[in-house]
């Protein structure tokens, strides 16, 4: 009976340890899936294709026109040839997030179990879908047959922020909670869960900064960095790297494995 309670229990442990790396694998190649993935479809014109599209059914008979892979944002992914790549993610992450439990609080412990987190990060990620960014682009590269309007761009951007300082809040504190109280920040990687949590948080306050007072200015060569995107890529893979550490995953054994020659 003690073998069978234990191997329960194991089996509990591996299902979070899973979902904790599901979490981070979508966090971390999102900016990538969705970039290469533009790119391989506009490149090989596959929308213009008769092979894949039947493009005598394009509305006025005109051809499907890219404005480009790189977009100002992650969420201006929603627009484009990958647009279900991103809705897809989104959804799978806010899935995965109200299925994971975590730790409960211990006795002296204030603030909100993982679960709790947990849900409202789902929610949050629900509401970037939901809600999508507004754009500026009705001729060309918008596989939408509508623009959300500057009101809903706002909503969205407020459930992103909302999502990314969650998760960064996740880090820098739910991660680092230990059964000793006085162990909080002082064990293995509780450095790392913090130092993600900073690099998410940062980037949405650099991400304020450009959007407010310097995109007005429209510096050319800064634009066209698509800085919005990279800053939204970085705090992706902070967001990732903190949850594929907490589920147990050895990155630099699982980087070694893939680096040729090893």
């Amino acid at each position: 009976m003690a073998n069978t309670d234990k191997n329960n229990n194991d089996n509990l442990i591996v299902s979070y340890l899973a979902i904790r790396k599901a979490i981070g694998w979508l966090g971390l190649l999102l900016p990538f899936i969705l970039l290469i993935g533009n790119y391989v479809v506009n490149n090989l014109d596959i929308l213009n294709s008769n092979f894949f599209i039947r493009t005598d059914c394009y509305k006025c008979n005109e051809s499907y026109v890219s404005a480009g892979s790189f977009k100002f944002s992650i969420s201006h992914y929603y627009y484009s040839t990958v647009g279900e790549l991103f809705t897809g993610v989104m959804c799978a992450v806010a899935l995965f997030m109200f299925c994971y439990k975590g730790h409960k609080l211990r006795p002296g412990e204030k603030g909100l179990t993982d679960s709790a987190m947990a849900n409202l990060a789902g929610v949050f990620a629900l509401g970037v879908v939901v809600f999508p960014t507004a754009s500026t682009n009705c001729i060309t590269d918008n596989m939408r047959i509508f623009l959300s309007s500057d009101n809903t761009g706002h909503i969205h951007f407020a459930f992103a922020c909302l999502f990314f300082i969650t998760l960064a809040v996740m880090s820098m504190v739910n991660f680092r909670r230990t059964e000793v109280r006085k162990d909080f920040g002082k064990l293995k990687n509780h450095k790392t869960y913090l130092l993600c949590g900073i690099i998410m948080l940062a980037c949405l306050a650099l991400i304020a900064v450009y959007s407010i007072w310097i995109q007005p200015m429209q510096i050319g060569w800064l634009d066209k960095t698509h800085p919005v995107f990279c800053l939204e890529a970085i705090a992706l893979i902070a967001f990732g790297t903190s949850w594929l550490i907490k589920g147990k995953l050895d990155l630099p054994a699982a980087i070694k494995k893939m680096m040729p020659g090893k």
